[in-house]
């Protein structure tokens, strides 16, 4: 999750932070979700398939890091939809939402795989 954050702090440098939430927020198709992800938060993208993929040491096998990414992954698309969803009506920033959602999405996505 250090690795998305950081890789979302260098996304907010080239596109406004406004604008990230509001695409994150659009409905779509788990694939269009993933394509505009990964084509706005580049940074973010490539950290946590870093983290998530590098051979760490004690790390499970390499088949084991791919689920680990692929459930990550998921999770955060999914969290980030989610988190502006809630967001709105309690009058959160949606940038902040977004965050906290891609955030949760990340971390209940981890047991599902077997992670620590």
């Amino acid at each position: 999750m250090a690795a998305m954050a950081a890789g979302l702090w260098i996304d907010t440098l080239r596109t406004p932070a406004a604008l990230l939430a509001s695409e994150c927020a659009a409905p779509a198709s788990l694939a269009e979700m993933a394509w505009r992800h990964a084509s706005l938060m580049p940074a973010s993208s490539i950290a946590m398939l870093a983290a998530a993929l590098a051979p760490w040491p004690r790390a499970p096998a390499l088949g084991a890091r791919l689920a680990c990414a692929v459930s990550m992954s998921v999770g955060m698309l999914a969290g980030a939809q989610l988190g502006m969803l809630a967001a709105l009506p309690l009058g959160v920033a949606p940038f902040a939402g977004m965050v906290a959602g891609m955030a949760a999405g990340m971390a209940v996505a981890l047991p599902a795989v077997g992670s620590p």
